[in-house]
């Protein structure tokens, strides 16, 4: 008799971003073409032949209770239940869904020796590699960088640095970074994926969290950097400080409060001011001189001095 095809993938993290588990999962049950379902979502336990693929050992003690909950009206509805182990760590749970399951699949060859000799169908099985976006970066003649905390996306800035960069009539690009703040949620790197890709559908990179040196040599080699702040740049954005210190021609906005050393088509560009963005080549460098010396006179060793001589 043949056994009921999967149905569903049954996950824990729901959040690509979050989870490279995540990501597994969704191109898994795209490639079953099957729905990929939470097992807190009540459409779990209607499933026929779930493949249950989460590691037991993230789950916190009201995730246990839920995914036991699940384990028991499956089997009260004869479910036939396949399970994809990530890794195994001996829990109590993790042994329960393997003398459920029909058939578990081994991620790895250590998972299948320590389940090998329990009467369990055990299947081998690998994950392939999860890079996604195959596209090679576009030589442009402009470019433009972005790194910050992803809570702070101003939208409708970087719409408007879209509009001037089309009226500039360059090939451009745009790639992004992002921070996630300890007050911020991870869907927040999703969200700024997403509005960003809708205002630059083509020539966007996102570049996830890149390390201090990448970041500065980003900052060497783009053609602008770009940060937006929900009032205004403020003396203490670091990002903004980075950028001027290594002499990035930064595009910002500007309020009256504002570092009134930062002034527009001097050592920083006012998006708010600018009806068409520089390309001559020695107004970029003066303005990414000047960029420099200003963040001298903001360096740590001011800011030290600073604290000293004020009792």
């Amino acid at each position: 008799m043949t056994s009921r095809p999967i149905d569903a993938v049954v996950s824990h993290h729901m959040n690509p971003f979050a989870s490279g588990a995540a990501r597994f999962n969704i191109v898994l049950a795209e490639g079953l073409g099957v729905p990929r379902l939470s097992f807190a979502d009540p459409a779990a336990a209607e499933c026929d032949a779930p493949l249950l693929s989460f590691k037991v050992q993230e789950l916190t003690e009201a995730e246990h209770a839920m995914v036991e909950g699940l384990r028991e009206r499956l089997a009260e509805r004869g479910a036939v239940v396949r399970l994809f182990l990530h890794d195994y760590a001996g829990l109590d749970l993790e042994d329960r869904l393997i003398a459920d399951a029909e058939t578990v699949f081994c991620g790895n060859h250590q998972i299948r020796a320590q389940l090998d000799g329990r009467g369990t169908t055990l299947a081998d099985a690998w994950a392939p590699g999860l890079i996604d976006d195959l596209r090679r970066f576009e030589p442009s003649e402009v470019s433009v960088f972005s790194f910050g905390m992803a809570h702070k996306l101003r939208a409708d800035m970087f719409a408007r640095l879209r509009d001037l960069l089309d009226a500039s009539g360059r090939s451009y690009t745009v790639r992004i970074s992002n921070a996630t703040h300890e007050t911020s949620s991870i869907e927040d790197e999703q969200l700024v994926f997403d509005e960003m890709r809708t205002i630059f559908p083509r020539r966007l990179y996102f570049m996830g969290h890149l390390s201090d040196v990448a970041v500065y040599n980003q900052l060497l080699d783009t053609t602008f950097f770009a940060a937006f702040f929900r009032d205004g740049a403020r003396a203490n954005n670091t990002s903004l400080a980075s950028a001027l210190e290594h002499g990035a021609v930064v595009i910002t906005n500007l309020d009256e409060h504002s570092p009134p050393e930062l002034r527009h088509m001097d050592n920083v560009i006012d998006i708010t001011r600018c009806d068409a963005l520089p390309t001559d080549s020695l107004t970029l460098k003066r303005i990414s001189v000047r960029a420099m010396e200003t963040a001298r006179e903001r360096s740590w060793d001011a800011l030290v001095r600073t604290m000293r001589e004020i009792p």
